[in-house]
């Protein structure tokens, strides 16, 4: 089984050396390569990237614009494997995720794979947002309708290839998107429960944890209503993380 790991970055120098530390420590058997979308103003992210490239096999292309449907877009046309991970560069790897998620796949079968996901510093706040959020999530597996997060994403590319990628332009929504056009095509959707991607909470620095969840659920209620992804760019105003720039 072979593996491209696609990461869309803008500048994430900060981050990124974490997530492809934490992919090394999987002790990944299976062939992979790792993607990275850069669209940053400078070259601070590809260096970054390239501390990994005598360990990892690391390709850096630029996009012509900081869009992450977009950029998940370009790495998976230049990805050489069949199954694809799209991975936000702030996130870590829990032990053993990737094992346990590849095992979850069937050859040929349209699929996306999910895993929990846990807060690199979690308060009160943060814990009682996480269990509300997951019980919508219990919620939505009980109704039929699936919930994909973009942070960790586990497809293939004819799952890829048959929804047409990720629709672009777009401020948020764009993976569960997705997510909900992939499942109507036949695709099965699952949750690895067992282990997980630690967030970074980065943005809670910016906007309360229950601010955020409402406004993740209220894209999530816009899409699976049949409206699509949330807001068009440039209009970052709606949601600042697009254009991260900050610590």
């Amino acid at each position: 089984m072979t593996l491209s790991i696609i990461i869309p970055t803008l500048n994430e120098e900060m981050y990124l050396g974490a997530l492809l530390k934490s992919l090394l420590d999987q002790h990944l058997e299976a062939a992979y390569e790792v993607i990275i979308v850069d669209a940053s103003p400078n070259d601070l992210t590809t260096k970054a990237a390239n501390k990994y490239a005598d360990s990892i096999s690391i390709k850096v292309a630029k996009s012509p614009v900081a869009d992450i449907g977009t950029q998940r877009n370009i790495g998976a046309v230049i990805a050489r494997h069949e199954h694809l991970l799209f991975l936000d560069a702030d996130v870590i790897l829990g032990d053993g995720v990737l094992h346990r998620c590849l095992k979850r796949l069937k050859p040929d079968e349209l699929h996306i794979v999910s895993v929990r996901h846990r807060a690199d510093h979690a308060t009160t706040g943060v814990h009682a947002t996480l269990i509300f959020i997951y019980f919508l999530i219990l919620l939505a597996r009980l109704t039929g309708l699936p919930v994909t997060n973009g942070d960790y994403l586990l497809t293939n590319k004819r799952t890829f290839q048959s929804t047409g990628g990720f629709k672009e332009g777009f401020l948020l929504g764009e993976d569960t998107d997705f997510g909900v056009r992939a499942c109507g095509l036949g695709a099965r959707h699952s949750i690895e429960w067992r282990t997980f991607v630690i967030a970074n909470s980065r943005r809670l620095s910016v906007t309360p944890a229950w601010k955020l969840a409402l406004t993740w659920a209220t894209a999530y209620l816009r899409v699976i209503r049949g409206n699509g992804p949330t807001g068009t760019r440039p209009n970052d105003e709606q949601y600042p993380y697009g254009r991260w720039c900050g610590p």
